[in-house]
């Protein structure tokens, strides 16, 4: 599994090069108070990251959050409830 997450990590870098190699326009980022001068690989690859972190931050907050509230309300139900022992339908034979 190590072997697969390492040529998975260097194909998303080789990607990541060649976008960037590719791509090396000059290109100004005009925002409200500031300008950010960079190439057009630089600003596709982040614009990418910053899609992934978004992605991963609105699924931790839909999703991961309410399973993990329902998960200890559970638990909380379980621990606070007697423990009734299983009935066995073992009859010896």
């Amino acid at each position: 599994m190590k072997v697969f997450r390492l040529l998975v990590l260097l194909a998303v870098l080789v990607v990541g090069l060649i976008i960037g190699a590719v791509n090396m326009t000059e290109m100004t980022i005009n925002l409200v108070f500031t300008q950010l001068h960079t190439s057009v690989g630089v600003a596709m690859i982040a614009a990418l990251l910053v899609g992934v972190v978004v992605g991963a931050g609105l699924v931790l907050v839909s999703v991961v959050v309410p399973l993990y509230t329902q998960l200890r309300r559970a638990n909380k139900t379980a621990s606070a409830s007697p423990a009734v022992p299983p009935v066995s339908t073992f009859d010896g034979r």
